[in-house]
């Protein structure tokens, strides 16, 4: 494992030093909010808590995404596709003192609960199981990543951003990952499918 240039402590994952991320991450709290405190306690949480870029959660403020297209209804939520400007974080950049960010105007996917104006338990429930799904996956293998949330100026509805899967049925992604898929995976992306199509 490669030593953080700036505190030369092991990084907990290639450039990534879990120790100085988590300043950076606190450092920057009071610049943002959804508005909500349990959204922001539990984004909070998880910048305090990673150890690898690709568990970040962050607010992201919904004029960061163009393009916005709505694509699909569900029983209990809406999804939309969007391009986003900025694109997810990498790692710090010590020389220019901010978050090196990748695939600007990245093509994810915004999940809408209804209702969600008002949080809900169902919605931090889903939010929380799309989290968990990221943390547990030791192959980094998922039909979605889970990259924050934001919420539609219109509506108030909070919306998770996430991957987004061009044509991507539970079928195909199934039939062209089986054999490096375990038993477990197969479950947790079925299980996490079931979940989008809601």
């Amino acid at each position: 494992m490669d030593l953080c240039e700036k505190c030369n402590r092991e990084n907990t994952l290639y450039e990534w030093c879990k120790e100085c991320n988590v300043k950076h991450f606190r450092q920057n709290f009071e610049n943002w909010s959804s508005g909500n405190f349990e959204i922001d306690k539990f984004i909070q949480d998880t910048q305090l808590s990673t150890d690898a870029f690709y568990t970040i959660l962050e607010w992201i403020p919904y004029d960061r995404f163009y393009n916005i297209k709505h694509i699909s209804n569900g029983s209990f939520s809406k999804v939309y596709r969007a391009n986003w400007i900025d694109g997810y974080i990498r790692d710090w950049d010590n020389k220019n003192q901010n978050w090196t960010r990748v695939e600007s105007n990245k093509l994810v996917a915004l999940k809408s609960l209804n209702n969600s104006n008002n949080v809900t338990l169902e919605f931090i429930n889903e939010i929380m199981f799309h989290y968990k799904m990221i943390r547990n996956n030791n192959n980094n293998i998922s039909i979605t990543q889970f990259y924050g949330i934001t919420q539609d100026p219109e509506t108030k509805n909070s919306m998770m951003v996430l991957d987004y899967a061009e044509n991507e049925s539970l079928r195909n992604y199934l039939d062209n990952n089986y054999n490096i898929l375990s038993w477990n995976n197969k479950d947790s992306n079925f299980m996490e499918y079931c979940t989008r199509a809601l």
